[in-house]
């Protein structure tokens, strides 16, 4: 009986002690895609500038924050798309990669238009990042 509630005690530590991992972690990912995170943040908030006169102070200061380098990177480490979560890692980085060359090669206009909206990689990693 002692052999018993030894094993089981020892079978309970093992299991407490993993946990679950989530996602995938890659270190060539993680600064590949926070440069990728960074260069999409720049296209925005260079396209933003020429429309900062209508703004609210208010609204103009908290968006330029949000957009700013660091913090938009900040926002993007706790996402699936950085963690490589909701997908097949792999796939995940494609649609990103992809998402991110189509946005950078589009005028500003058009991305205010809603361009982004029919493209099929990026509205893929929109599912991802809110989970559904």
């Amino acid at each position: 009986m002692k052999v018993f509630q030894i094993a089981l005690m020892i079978l309970f530590f093992v299991f407490a002690s993993c946990k679950k991992k989530k996602g995938f972690d890659s270190v060539e990912w993680k600064d590949e895609s926070l440069k990728i995170t960074a260069q999409l943040c720049e296209k925005y908030r260079s396209c933003a500038d020429d429309h900062w006169p209508g703004i609210p102070a208010k609204l103009k200061e908290f968006s330029k924050s949000r957009l700013d380098e660091a913090n938009c990177q900040k926002e993007f480490r706790e996402s699936n798309v950085y963690k490589l979560i909701g997908a097949d890692p792999t796939l995940i980085m494609s649609m990103y990669r992809n998402c991110h060359q189509k946005i950078l090669k589009e005028s500003c206009e058009s991305l205010r238009k809603g361009y982004i909206d029919t493209l099929e990689d990026c509205n893929a990693i929109k599912k991802i990042q809110t989970g559904t």
